[in-house]
């Protein structure tokens, strides 16, 4: 998949631009608030509806407008296609397929991208938040119903944690605890599968940029178990058993929502012990093992999206992370562009208060 077109019309700083950007790699390169990550996470969402940045609608539109047009076409093989999003200050955005209009959930069908952000460096030592929110973006990314059952999810734990804050009914929490094992092994069931053919992946390309061996257990707060229906018999019984403390407080102590991730090197924990070029090297390793798993899955390579990437980055890591992007589309933001970068085979855009110069 490619991008051959983007247009953005009153998109954050960009007023009225036209990109045809390199099937390959592009450099997009500028100062500090030019531009380059409006225009990756424009890029971002012609693919996935939504803001990598968790942003509001009104805050993607140029100030002073009522509204912003992001217009891309994609190639696939032998098919191209026209995208379109339509985003309003005071109504839901809008999406277009070849002029058509379509759901959110269709505009995303079978388009696949992969983002590294400075934001993600905070995902091996802080927040389990921020692991989690890895998880699941990659399973929304390569597992098409996962988004259905997280959502679902959501709403069946936001409706038992509030019978637990007020005088319940317990035939009714029942029913919830029921509805929530179901769903929640589900989830547990996908990221599980993800995870260990992200383990394959991971352990190849963190050992060739380091030379260590890395290894992703999941951490669940429900005994893990491979058979679907001992695992949920399992969920719902540790809900019976958390009951009391869940009640005392007024929230649900287990499932998806509580789990974590772990990486260790070496078999110890980069949580506790990684140093910062290992978490670096990490997130690295992660970002071009969700690329492979993309490709092994669809036979498709999906579009990278690196922002700020090269800032903290060692020569070698840097060769090591540009030799892995062979024959994936890939856009990378940087202040300035040194003798490396100027030495491989890239379009450079210069981008200046919202402009691509030439």
């Amino acid at each position: 998949m490619k991008l051959e077109f983007l247009k953005l019309l009153n998109f954050r700083n960009y007023k009225n631009l036209d990109f045809t950007p390199s099937e390959n790699i592009n450099i997009l390169y500028g100062l500090n608030a030019s531009g380059k990550t409006n225009l990756i996470e424009a890029i971002y969402m012609s693919i996935k509806a939504t803001s990598f940045k968790n942003a509001r609608d009104n805050e993607l539109i140029n100030i002073n407008e009522n509204s912003s047009s992001i217009i891309s076409r994609y190639t696939n093989k032998d098919y191209k296609d026209d995208f379109r999003v339509e985003i309003f200050k005071n109504e839901n955005k809008k999406f277009y397929i070849n002029e058509e209009k379509v759901s959110a959930k269709e505009y995303r069908k079978s388009r696949f991208c992969v983002i590294f952000s400075p934001n993600d460096l905070n995902m091996i030592k802080y927040s389990p938040g921020n692991r989690r929110r890895f998880l699941d973006d990659m399973l929304s990314n390569v597992e098409p119903s996962y988004d259905f059952y997280y959502q679902r999810y959501r709403k069946i734990l936001f409706e038992r944690n509030k019978l637990l804050k007020i005088k319940m009914d317990e035939n009714l929490l029942n029913i919830y605890d029921q509805e929530i094992a179901n769903v929640g092994t589900k989830i547990i069931i996908m990221r599980l599968r993800a995870i260990k053919k992200l383990n394959e992946f991971a352990k190849y390309h963190y050992k060739n940029i380091s030379g260590d061996d890395l290894n992703i257990t999941y951490l669940s707060t429900v005994p893990i178990v491979l058979d679907e229906d001992e695992l949920r018999a399992h969920y719902l019984k540790l809900l019976k058993r958390t009951f009391v403390v869940d009640l005392e407080k007024k929230y649900t102590t287990i499932g998806p929502h509580r789990d974590d991730l772990d990486f260790k090197i070496n078999k110890l924990s980069s949580k506790v012990y990684g140093s910062q070029g290992e978490q670096r090297s990490i997130v690295l390793s992660l970002k071009l093992s969700e690329t492979d798993l993309i490709k092994s899955l669809y036979n498709e390579y999906p579009i990278l999206l690196l922002d700020d990437v090269f800032s903290e980055m060692d020569f070698n890591r840097r060769r090591y992370f540009l030799y892995s992007l062979k024959n994936t589309q890939t856009f990378i933001t940087t202040t300035e562009i040194n003798k490396y970068l100027q030495s491989i085979d890239a379009e450079f855009f210069q981008i200046n208060n919202g402009r691509i110069l030439v």
